[in-house]
């Protein structure tokens, strides 16, 4: 069982990198510094890139975000949208 859990904090971790990156390279202007908690909408992520994240779920991850996850507190941090993205997996 403990070696599920250690798997599944794996995989989230991987996830959180993946998102960070592709935030950091297409979303974000310059070397922003971020973490897994920080408020994506006080770096500057608006709607568009809002837009923007949901495709490249959509293609990374070949999953559809339920419209009901489509609301901003699954957008406000890489950790709540890699939680998402974890369900969505399931």
């Amino acid at each position: 069982m403990a070696f599920n859990v250690s798997k599944e904090g794996d995989s989230m971790e991987q996830t959180m990198n993946e998102l960070k990156s592709f935030i950091a390279e297409n979303v974000l202007s310059g070397n922003v510094e971020f973490d897994n908690d920080t408020v994506l909408k006080e770096l500057g992520v608006d709607s568009f890139s809002i837009v923007e994240i949901i495709l490249f779920i959509e293609r990374k991850y070949n999953k559809l975000i339920p419209d009901h996850k489509l609301i901003p507190e699954t957008f406000s941090t890489l950790r709540n949208l890699a939680t998402v993205i974890q369900e969505i997996e399931e």
